[in-house]
């Protein structure tokens, strides 16, 4: 069985993971960077190719697809699956789960908790929401990742502030209500729609981002019962089979803030020990039998 992943052009610690855990389990692996591989359509068909390997010629592709690259990646994979190749992530999922607002809309379609959430380009359309929602809010560019592109306003004023950078540079204005939870939240991994592994994030001190990317600290945490349950019902509904899955568990009980197609398990390998990298690799191995 041939294994190719497509993912940015410099590998980060995920993808090395990947490659050494596929090498255990696949016949072949390799690595296609997404900037690097060339659509062809002519009479002999589609050919999709790096250094003129082509990815038809694998038995599966595993995606890595970042955010710089969600237009290319998204009809690649549209391609693929167009080819019959196993793909574990429905294409439009690059573009929904790299966008923060459709995210939260998709999750509200499929009747899951989300915050209150406001979007607009004029900031004179917002500015009377602004009397309904409780103090702090929090601001978001709608492609950040990491924790940044967060901000957080602690009056009406301060966040108009904030919303007339955003109008200045021509960004979407998106707010949302501020969830309550002891700056932390919980970073659930799917593979195979089950919970691969789960941990807690909690903000350095100071901080209400709780991402490790920016300081923040990953200690193990099972997620079980309800949040196991939405997190399944979260990947389901974006058609992620592997994904991260962040929820907040909030005084009215757990909402969901994110969904995550490209999602890291750097810190969630450290904190928990569990083998993230194996077990999507065995995950698409027995995709492929099937």
């Amino acid at each position: 069985m041939k294994l190719a992943i497509l993912g940015p052009l410099n590998r980060g610690y995920e993808e090395i993971r990947l490659m050494k855990e596929g090498k255990k389990v696949f016949n072949s692996v390799s690595y296609f960077p997404i900037p690097q591989v060339t659509v062809e359509i002519s009479e002999k068909g589609l050919e999709l190719k790096y250094k003129r390997v082509s990815l038809k010629d694998f038995d599966c592709v595993l995606p890595r697809i970042p955010r710089t690259y969600k237009t290319f990646g998204y009809t690649l994979l549209t391609l693929l699956k167009e080819e019959g190749i196993p793909i574990p992530i429905e294409p439009i999922s690059v573009f929904t789960s790299h966008n923060k607002f459709l995210t939260l809309l998709v999750l509200k379609e499929h009747n899951l908790p989300v915050p209150k959430t406001f979007l607009a380009l004029d900031r004179n359309v917002l500015e009377p929401y602004l009397d309904e929602l409780k103090y702090p809010v929090v601001l978001k560019l709608l492609y950040g990742s990491l924790g940044k592109g967060v901000v957080f306003a602690d009056s009406k004023q301060s966040a108009l502030s904030m919303m007339d950078a955003l109008e200045r540079f021509k960004e979407p204005i998106f707010v949302e209500e501020f969830i309550k939870a002891n700056a932390e939240d919980i970073r659930v991994y799917i593979v195979g729609y089950e919970v691969a592994g789960s941990m807690k994030r909690i903000a350095k001190e100071g901080e209400r981002r709780s991402n490790i990317g920016i300081g923040g600290t990953g200690v193990k945490y099972e997620a079980k019962g309800k949040i196991a349950e939405m997190a399944i019902k979260a990947a389901m509904a974006m058609g992620m089979e592997i994904c991260g899955i962040d929820i907040m568990e909030g005084p009215k009980g757990p909402v969901i803030i994110e969904t995550n197609v490209n999602a890291q398990f750097h810190g969630l390998e450290k904190a928990t020990g569990i083998n993230v990298a194996k077990k999507i690799i065995n995950y698409m191995k027995e995709k492929v039998k099937r």
